[in-house]
């Protein structure tokens, strides 16, 4: 357990609302870490949660860390506006959300984390709603508005008017929930692996709470809204990512990869303190007054905002501040009494207190089986792979195999078309393929026994009398590298598949660095480099011992047999061998 070690440190991401604080109070009194760090938006709201809890809490340090981890490092304290305004700061953040180049070190995430590197992480930040409430429902409908209004001017457009449809178009690309979703997880992904976090625990969210789509408890007169449903969804897709996180493992052989685990509370989290206060309209920055209603007969319009100046003076001819009490809920806002009553009555949306999820929380962190964790759930309640399908594939390969074979030279060899995406795959089973044809033998063993030079020049001497096999690794894509005479060499077909052509562009710059690159991750590499490769990986695949170990000896890192099979030997690569992203696998050579 956490709590038998010294010197821990926890991070809470949304350290300082509502769940955050009550989770760094009960883990300094249960999990007693040295340190606990505190991150959230701004400033003003860590330094509150850190002077609350340093006045109960005298045996831990406590360290404010205030930021926007959904921007990168660069853009820490930029207005959302002047983003959207200022064309360097948009493509930042562009970058950030949508670039395949993107260094994921330069976010704000992996700089946090690899600041303080924290043994557990607590995030309670409420992601759903920061990225659903950006609402591309309603900027989207104010493209199109724009757009309408272009299309129906029969003449010429100018500049000027063209500005508004930009701005519009910029917004709503970077406002899309699912690339920032996926975007996150994957900056989480790269820091839980580059650091020692041990343990990452969400505390997630339903949407609705306790409710259904029925809820009333909406953003417009929509029930419910479309930006509730959104909220919902990316709540729900990120609880599907962080479930595909919690089955990835670690891409290094020094350390496990982290636990990850959710808490989802289904009702509204509520409420952090009883209080008198002077309200906002919704919409509105500033504090609202009484103001004189007025009567006016209802015509064929309808202005909703009426700002004209005199029509509505001061109620009593005096500033009357609109103050009630209520119950403050942290995020979820400031209810009055009336509206406390209706969300938490039995069958709405009800609530559980911040203290109860906290207390979740840190009982997950300490190893409990609180019952709670939705990923544990999730993984209990999938459909497992069968020992029916398991049979049924040796039987279906080798009905396969068979056709093959009877069809001889009426189809061509079955290597790799590319359906499966990445060109790694397709790569790696036409070298594997090549090597399996020109060793004339299927045996681990004497395979493994040929040097680099000796493989590569069997190879060559293959690939040298089948043109065939040439001509349809290439046509799919797969372009075949060689170096001559210190030039480098490719055979290729019509389309290269890697690297991948962007929206407007049908070449790229190539240097030595990106010849090495792709041909790590898409072309066939006919080098003694890369067979020098093939030979460690040949010398890394161990076969299970029965006679020692019994079935134990059946795990991830051996290989079930003693014959080079191309798809089996591939699908073991993939298993085992970690890429260069860091993503899978474990390092073999």
């Amino acid at each position: 357990m956490i709590a038998s070690r010294s010197a821990d440190t926890i991070l809470i991401l949304g350290g300082a609302g509502m769940v955050g604080v009550q989770v760094a109070r009960q883990a300094a009194r249960e999990v007693r870490p040295s340190r606990i760090v505190i991150a959230s938006l701004t400033e003003a709201e860590v330094a509150d949660a850190i002077r609350s809890l340093k006045a109960e809490i005298d045996d831990v340090e406590f360290i404010g860390a205030p930021g926007n981890i959904f921007l990168p490092q660069s853009l820490q304290g930029v207005d959302r506006s002047e983003i959207l305004s200022n064309r360097k700061h948009y493509d930042a953040l562009f970058n950030e959300i949508f670039s395949r180049e993107v260094d994921f070190k330069e976010s704000a995430l992996f700089q946090l984390i690899e600041r303080y590197r924290p043994d557990v992480i607590v995030d309670s930040i409420n992601t759903a709603t920061a990225i659903s409430y950006q609402d591309e429902f309603k900027i989207a409908q104010k493209t199109k508005s724009i757009l309408d209004f272009l299309e129906q001017k029969k003449g010429s457009v100018s500049h000027e008017e063209l500005e508004p449809l930009f701005g519009a178009v910029r917004e709503l690309i970077i406002s899309q929930g699912i690339p920032q979703i996926a975007r996150h997880i994957l900056f989480l992904q790269r820091a839980l692996e580059h650091t020692a976090v041990r343990i990452y625990v969400k505390v997630g969210t339903t949407g609705t709470g306790g409710m259904g789509i029925n809820i009333p408890y909406t953003h417009s007169e929509d029930k419910p809204s479309l930006q509730l449903l959104a909220k919902s969804a990316i709540g729900f897709a990120h609880t599907g990512l962080l479930f595909l996180l919690a089955r990835t493992p670690s891409a290094s052989t020094e350390k496990h990869g982290a636990i990850i685990k959710e808490v989802k509370p289904g009702a509204m989290i509520g409420f952090r303190s009883v209080a008198r206060k002077h309200i906002r309209l919704r919409g509105e920055r500033n504090p609202a007054y009484l103001v004189n209603p007025r009567e006016e007969e209802v015509g064929t319009s309808l202005e909703l905002v009426d700002s004209t100046e005199g029509k509505y003076g001061r109620f009593e001819d005096r500033d009357v501040p609109i103050e009630i009490v209520g119950a403050d809920t942290g995020e979820n806002g400031f209810f009055s009494i009336g509206e406390f009553e209706a969300i938490t009555y039995p069958r709405q949306m009800e609530y559980v207190t911040p203290e109860e999820v906290a207390r979740t929380v840190v009982l997950e962190i300490l190893g409990a089986s609180t019952g709670r964790d939705v990923l544990a759930a999730i993984d209990g309640a999938i459909t497992e792979p069968s020992y029916r399908a398991g049979v049924l594939r040796e039987y279906a390969v080798r009905e396969m195999h068979r056709f093959e074979a009877d069809l001889q030279d009426e189809v061509l060899p079955s290597i790799a078309i590319g359906h499966l995406g990445p060109p790694k795959l397709s790569k790696l089973l036409a070298e594997a393929y090549l090597i399996l044809n020109a060793a004339g033998t299927d045996e681990i063993s004497a395979i493994r026994k040929m040097e680099p030079p000796e493989m590569q020049r069997r190879v060559e001497a293959y690939v040298a009398a089948n043109p065939r096999i040439v001509s349809q690794i290439t046509t799919i894509g797969i372009p075949i590298l060689r170096e001559r005479n210190g030039k480098i060499v490719l055979t290729r077909g019509p389309k290269i598949s890697i690297p991948p052509a962007g929206p407007n562009a049908t070449s790229v710059p190539i240097d030595r660095g990106a010849v090495e690159k792709y041909a790590l991750n898409g072309w066939v590499d006919l080098r003694v480099s890369n067979f020098e490769r093939w030979h460690q990986r040949l010398h890394a695949i161990t076969s299970p011992d029965l006679r020692k170990e019994g079935s134990a000896a059946f795990e991830v890192s051996t290989y079930p047999s003693q014959r080079f099979v191309p798809g089996d030997i591939v699908g073991w690569l993939l298993t085992n061998e970690a890429d260069e992203q860091g993503m899978v696998g474990r390092r073999l050579y």
